[in-house]
């Protein structure tokens, strides 16, 4: 009962960060400043949702609650921050214009760029550092993404509205796919109790969900078709997939079902040749490089703030990846444990551009690996990210 205490205090505390949230002008940046007082609430209700949070997962990892009352308690949180204006990014707004390329001028994404319209709606909205650049996603995402701008014409409003939906139900499909999976609850807590997801995906509006809840079903549907499509669907998303994918297989030596191969294969062919066909093969490179760039959370910047050159830190967080990626992969072809979480976090803490968003890939993949450490790497990275973007102390 104490960890679903916490939870309900962590829902509680997110339901009155959101309220703060709304006397914030602009919202869409980062850090959240709301004025006057709504300051104070917003830090302090954002970091007692962290305690909360910490601590009711660390309890339910002893002692299992209710797997009903968790899932409940995560959906509360995953989907309070929809009341809040966009927060802390204007990435939605981008998925609007990429979108509006294809269903209102009939270009390729991959081709043109929200630049090459500056009339239309979604581009005046749109981040300065992305109107000039074709899509940073693969064809999964840019599919997916025309399902809101189709349904919404041309009202930011309820395209911000329509992201957001489609954002926070990723989340919560793959929360899902957790539940069902593990029947864990404390799996269900630390994916579904965490604050930061709630503030950037409900919140913030990211694709992310939908990302690993492909990564998730992969991993459970390791001898069937349909987790080689997942497989194949990730890695036209992001190159995570892509990065994860061995560790997986080595997990089973390779060992997989005549299904299995059949969904990876299959799927890719189909997706590399129908995006190619209608988008030209400039999404490959946008698969295989994914968002770029460079980000004061990476551990990149942290080595450039400590006086490396630029070139020098890239190459150390490049080497100390693959050091750890390598040590993994061994692991997982004598353990048979692919451990995708703790390769995700490795991932997270080695890159140039490490979004706070991008925490879902290690918190998803620890909640159905059921990995405890890795558990705890992605609750501890949740705190580094949450605090160093979205609050100004």
């Amino acid at each position: 009962m104490r960890s679903l205490g916490a939870g309900a205090a962590c829902a509680a505390l997110l339901v009155l960060a959101t309220i703060a949230a709304r006397h914030a002008s602009p919202a869409e940046v980062s850090p959240v400043v709301p004025k006057g007082n709504w300051n104070a609430v917003w830090i302090a209700s954002v970091a007692a949702a962290f305690a909360a949070y910490a601590i009711g997962v660390a309890i339910a990892w002893r002692m299992r609650p209710v797997l009903n009352a968790a899932v409940v308690l995560a959906i509360i949180v995953q989907c309070a921050p929809l009341a809040a204006p966009l927060l802390l990014s204007k990435d939605a707004y981008l998925y609007w214009a990429e979108a509006r390329l294809v269903t209102v001028h009939h270009a390729s994404p991959y081709r043109k760029t929200p630049a090459d319209f500056p009339s239309d709606p979604a581009t005046p909205r749109t981040s300065e550092e992305w109107r000039g650049q074709p899509a940073p996603y693969g064809p999964t995402w840019e599919v997916l993404a025309l399902a809101p701008a189709g349904a919404v014409g041309a009202s930011a409003r309820h395209a911000v509205t329509g992201y957001k939906l489609l954002s926070v139900l990723g989340v919560l499909v793959t929360l899902g796919i957790v539940a069902f999976a593990t029947r864990n609850a404390a799996a269900v807590a630390l994916l579904g109790w965490n604050p930061l997801l709630a503030l950037h995906f409900a919140g913030g509006g990211h694709n992310d969900g939908w990302l690993v809840a492909l990564l998730c079903l992969g991993v459970i549907a390791r001898q069937r078709a349909r987790g080689g499509a997942a497989w194949a669907l990730a890695s036209a998303f992001k190159p995570v997939g892509l990065i994860l994918l061995p560790l997986d297989l080595a997990a089973s030596r390779l060992r997989r079902s005549g299904r299995f191969w059949i969904g990876l294969v299959a799927t890719g062919a189909a997706v590399l040749v129908s995006s190619s066909t209608v988008w030209g093969t400039g999404w490959i490179r946008s698969s295989l490089v994914g968002v770029h760039g460079a980000s004061p959370l990476g551990g990149v910047h942290l080595l450039v703030a400590a006086g490396l050159r630029h070139r020098y830190a890239v190459a150390i967080g490049g080497v100390a990846f693959a050091v750890v990626y390598g040590a993994l992969l061994v692991s997982a072809w004598r353990n048979g444990r692919a451990r995708l979480s703790l390769a995700a976090s490795a991932l997270c803490l080695t890159t140039s551009l490490l979004r706070p968003w991008y925490i879902l890939w290690p918190l998803g993949l620890a909640a159905v690996e059921e990995d405890g450490p890795a558990a705890a790497v992605a609750i501890a990275l949740t705190g580094y990210l949450l605090f160093g973007d979205a609050v100004r102390f």
